[in-house]
């Protein structure tokens, strides 16, 4: 991924500041699709659950997904804490 800032002592600077405000888009979109795939998950799991079916392999995947979206949401929040 083409970095399009640099940074300073004290923040961050740009060449082109449409361009970076065009990715940063794409990031914050991408950070909303995971926390919706994340709701979604978490509803289909329920569902599973709900009908007692929470020893199937399908329930077991839904659970290994949302670990990795969980993962992915915690490092954008480590990041987009600063």
């Amino acid at each position: 991924m083409e970095r399009l800032t640099e940074k300073t002592e004290t923040g961050y600077i740009v060449a082109d500041p449409i361009q970076a405000v065009n990715k940063l888009g794409r990031l914050e979109d991408m950070y909303e699709a995971l926390c919706e795939e994340k709701q979604k998950i978490e509803r289909d799991m329920k569902q599973l659950s709900d009908s007692g079916k929470t020893k199937t392999v399908t329930y077991k995947q839904l659970f290994a997904n949302k670990l990795t979206v969980i993962n992915l949401l915690s490092r954008f929040e480590v990041y987009g804490n600063e």
